[in-house]
């Protein structure tokens, strides 16, 4: 036996017995060390000289093991393989992880002059402060799930609490098991994974998601109110203290980016994105990242009322277990650091939004985590969706390929009594966790407010991009709002990827502008010699397109419109 599986063979007695076992295991010679059992303690004497098997001891049948190590004094037996594991001080933690670390998250109580019998400088138990965790301020405050940081701190006030360290679950056999053949012709203890019983997760790692400014929304959802049909973006922002909830971190959203897709009125198809590395590299300078995804589940009730369908609820679903292994993708793409875990990091803060039709019939939007435990069973690629209902997911069986350890979970039966039930099927909720969302008060200026006129410039991957849209864009801005007109998610995509002249090495100057809001410093660039060059290129008045002639653009939505029509498709403006 070996590390790999186990082979048997004859033996020549003019072939030595090193070099047949070299070529049966596929090891090199120099590695191959045999021992008479798996401990390591009784080597198989001088075996490399070419001696009868007598004089070696051997007889028929008997079981030698192989160990692979490099012939040293030093070396050791090779153990079971695991992932690499990180230290601690080499994990590069979120700005807001290394905020929210530091403080105590303690809540702090006013006197109560019926019960503190003492002056302002004393405390007692009906004033002293709280933990972040405690379950009656949470009920109180309709929190939910409580943050993170005060999940830590909860397992870190135990008696075992110096030594917390975080884990996900494991779902596939631990490789290099040298007990028996590899699966599916053995398995043992030692690298089974071991049965999950799903609960309910009481906790999230981002507690609210901030929109800067409504219009971010509103100009996602006019793309389903012109077209009718269904939409998804990528959101891009960055992570902030959520001061509602104790110890809370919040995702604060700058932009959507809409990829390349083909949609209908149920459904959306992500296509190829060649540009995906570009805008990520946008939104780096702008000090912006990849927060969450968001996409509209709409069917119009009304039109005339302008009301929609209550698509998700109770007796529905609230997310798809299809969606649910979206956003566990995701979530899994987008890992947060952690100097608690071996492998630095731990869970996500990677948020989905749906926007559907909530009770009162009108449009609202619904953010969502899936639980670590959602997240595992993905990344092990155990988790489907059930046919029998959206809301429904499977649990995959074991093959010759891949064996699926016992997936469980528990749920009230009908005389109110807690039972255990194998996840075949799995109701999502058990893997769902809700986020509020909400946008800030009047007076937030948002850090890509766009042109302060219209029109405003076209969303990426809707409308055809080019000079022409760029000109009757920028001639609409007034000379004062320079730095506006380029504080626009969609207008850097522009300035970086288009033919004619690309402005990919101005960018960080452009950009670092913005986030500062520094006028003198726009306004320095907008007199430089390579926006003289832009504004010639934009006084010329031949139109700059790549189009064949059979189209022609709204002057007021910058709608492409067939040249057989008369009026805008989208907002109705007379052709020109």
């Amino acid at each position: 036996r070996y590390r790999h599986g186990s082979a048997s063979s004859g033996i020549n007695a003019e072939y030595g017995l090193v070099q047949m076992m070299s070529e049966k295991c596929s090891l090199p010679v120099e590695q191959v060390h045999v021992y008479r059992d798996l401990k390591d303690k009784n080597p198989l004497g001088n075996f490399r000289t070419r001696q009868s098997l007598q004089n070696m001891r051997l007889n028929h049948g008997d079981m030698l093991f192989i160990k692979t190590r490099i012939d040293t004094p030093q070396s050791t037996p090779i153990a079971m393989e695991s992932e690499p594991s990180s230290s601690a001080g080499s994990v590069i933690l979120d700005d807001v992880d290394n905020k929210l670390s530091k403080c105590d998250g303690h809540i702090s109580r006013k006197l109560n002059p019926q019960l503190c019998n003492h002056n302002e400088n004393g405390r007692c138990v009906h004033c002293s402060p709280l933990e972040p965790y405690d379950d009656d301020y949470l009920k109180e405050n309709k929190i939910k799930h409580m943050s993170y940081y005060s999940y830590l701190k909860k397992r870190k006030s135990g008696s075992s609490g110096k030594f917390v360290q975080m884990e996900d679950i494991d779902c596939k056999i631990k490789p290099g098991c040298i007990k028996h053949p590899p699966w599916p012709e053995g398995i043992c203890t030692q690298c089974q994974p071991q049965a999950v019983t799903l609960n309910q997760q009481d906790y999230r790692h981002t507690d609210f998601v901030e929109f800067e400014s409504a219009d971010i929304v509103e100009n996602f959802i006019n793309y389903w109110r012109t077209t009718g049909l269904q939409r998804v973006g990528f959101l891009y922002g960055r992570y902030d203290v959520e001061g509602h909830v104790p110890l809370g971190i919040k995702s604060v959203v700058s932009f959507i980016y809409e990829p390349p897709q083909n949609s209908d009125q149920k459904s959306v198809e992500f296509l190829d994105d060649p540009y995906h590395c570009v805008v990520d590299n946008i939104a780096k300078l702008l000090g912006l990242y990849c927060v969450g995804w968001i996409f509209t589940d709409l069917q119009p009730l009304s039109i005339s009322e302008g009301t929609v369908k209550n698509l998700r609820n109770g007796k529905t679903f609230f997310l798809s277990a299809q969606e649910c292994i979206h956003a566990a993708y995701f979530q899994n793409n987008y890992p947060s650091p952690s100097n608690l875990s071996k492998l630095g990091k731990f869970g996500s803060k990677f948020v989905t939004v749906c926007i559907s039709g909530n009770e009162s019939n009108t449009i609202e939007m619904f953010a969502y985590q899936v639980s670590n435990q959602c997240m595992a069973l993905v990344r092990d690629n155990i988790l489907l969706p059930a046919r029998e209902h959206p809301g429904l997911a499977y649990i995959k069986h074991s093959t010759a390929e891949q064996y699926v350890p016992d997936v469980f979970f528990r749920e009230k039966d009908e005389y109110g009594n807690v039972v255990t039930k194998e996840a075949r099927p799995l109701p999502v909720e058990y893997l769902l966790l809700q986020l509020p969302t909400g946008t800030p008060k009047d007076g937030h200026r948002p850090l890509l407010p766009g042109g302060v006129s219209q029109p405003k410039f076209p969303t990426v991957n809707r409308e055809s991009l080019d000079m022409e849209v760029f000109k009757r864009y920028y001639r609409a801005q007034p000379d004062d709002f320079f730095l506006e007109s380029l504080s626009d998610m969609n207008v850097l995509f522009f300035l970086h990827t288009n033919d004619t002249l690309s402005f990919a090495d101005n960018l960080a100057e452009i950009c670092a502008a913005i986030v500062a809001g520094d006028r003198e410093t726009a306004q320095n660039f907008k007199e430089s010699a390579t926006w003289a060059t832009l504004e010639q290129i934009l006084a010329v008045d031949t139109v700059l397109t790549h189009s064949n002639g059979n189209t022609w653009s709204c002057s007021i939505c910058t709608l492409i419109n067939d040249s057989g029509k008369t009026m805008c498709e989208a907002c109705g403006t007379p052709k020109q």
